[in-house]
C-alpha cells in the first residue's frame, strides 16, 4: 500500500493544498486575431514543497472591461476554497474563499516567547496560557524551565493528558488546567497565542505590567524562494505548514515582541 502524506486526510480524505492567486494587469492585445480572442486563459503552475505536498500558483488576466474569469480554476478542486492572495484581489465568487490560518501563527508566537525568555534569562512564579481548543498541548511543556507553575485555560482538557504527565515527570511541575480564562489573572505572565491584534501579527504576552505583541517575520531562504511575489509571508508560511504538511521549525520566530503602546497599563503579579 502506498504511504500517504500526512496532509492527505486534512480535508475529506484528500490533499488539503492551497492556491496562490494573482490578478495580472490588463494589457491591450495587438493584431486582429488577438482582438477576437476575448479571454486569456489562466496560467497555472504546480509548485513543489520540500517536506510537504505541492501548491498551485495561478495568474488570471482580466478582459478589457476589467472582468476576471476565475471559472477555469474550478478544475483545481478544493484548493479554490483556500486562496492565498498574491497582491490585491477583487471579490471572489463562490466557491472561492480566502485561507485563514488556524495554528501556525500561534506556534510561531510561542516560539518567539520561548526565545525571548531564554535570551533575557527570565523565570516566572507562574505562566498562564490561553488555549481554548487545546491545540497547543504539545507546545506548552517547553516553557517548564521558565516557570514554577504552568496554568492553562482550555475547554479540551483531554488533549492535555500527555502534557500533564510529561511536565510532572520531567520537571516536577504541576500543569494546572482550568475552564475559566479569568483564572489566569493571578499568573506572573500570561500568553494569548490566538489573540487578534487587528492588522498586526496575532498573539500577546502580558508581563511586567505591559502587553507585548509580535513584529516582523523573516522566512527561511528555502521558503522565501518559493513565496510568490505579493503573498503575505505569514499567510504563505502558515499555508505550507497547515495545508501542505511542511514542517515548522522550532527555531523560526517573529523578529521581536514589541510593547503594545495602544494597550492599557496592566497590573501583573510578580
Amino acid at each position: 500500500m502506498k504511504r500517504q502524506h500526512p496532509a492527505y486526510h486534512t480535508v475529506c480524505g484528500v490533499f488539503c493544498m492551497f492556491l496562490v492567486l494573482k490578478v495580472e494587469p490588463y494589457v491591450p492585445k495587438k493584431g486582429l486575431f488577438s482582438r477576437l480572442v476575448r479571454k486569456t486563459p489562466p496560467v497555472v503552475t504546480r509548485v513543489a514543497v520540500r517536506g510537504g505536498a505541492y501548491f498551485y500558483l495561478a495568474a488570471v488576466t482580466p478582459d478589457r472591461r476589467g472582468r476576471a474569469d476565475f471559472s477555469p480554476l474550478l478544475s483545481l478542486g478544493g484548493c479554490v476554497k483556500r486562496v492565498v492572495p498574491a497582491g490585491s484581489l477583487p471579490t471572489l465568487p463562490a466557491p472561492f474563499a480566502l485561507y485563514a490560518p488556524q495554528l501556525a501563527p500561534a506556534k510561531l508566537f510561542l516560539h518567539t516567547a520561548l526565545c525571548d525568555f531564554a535570551k533575557r534569562r527570565r523565570t516566572f512564579a507562574s505562566l498562564g496560557f490561553s488555549d481554548p481548543a487545546g491545540l497547543l498541548a504539545g507546545e506548552i511543556g517547553a516553557f517548564a524551565p521558565f516557570a514554577g507553575e504552568l496554568r492553562v485555560f482550555t475547554n479540551a482538557p483531554q488533549r492535555y493528558a500527555a502534557a500533564e504527565e510529561q511536565v510532572l515527570c520531567k520537571w516536577g511541575l504541576p500543569l494546572v488546567l482550568t475552564d475559566r480564562e479569568s483564572a489566569l489573572a493571578g499568573c506572573a505572565a500570561r500568553l494569548f497565542p490566538f489573540k487578534k491584534n487587528g492588522p498586526h501579527y496575532p498573539g500577546a504576552l502580558e508581563a511586567d505590567g505591559e502587553r507585548r505583541t509580535p513584529s516582523g517575520l523573516r522566512l527561511p531562504p528555502e521558503t522565501e524562494k518559493r513565496r510568490p511575489a505579493g503573498a503575505d509571508p505569514l499567510l504563505f508560511l502558515s499555508a505550507l505548514h497547515e495545508l501542505c504538511g511542511a514542517p515548522l521549525s522550532a527555531d523560526l520566530c517573529f523578529d521581536a515582541l514589541c510593547p503594545d503602546f495602544a494597550g492599557e497599563r496592566l497590573d501583573t503579579p510578580r
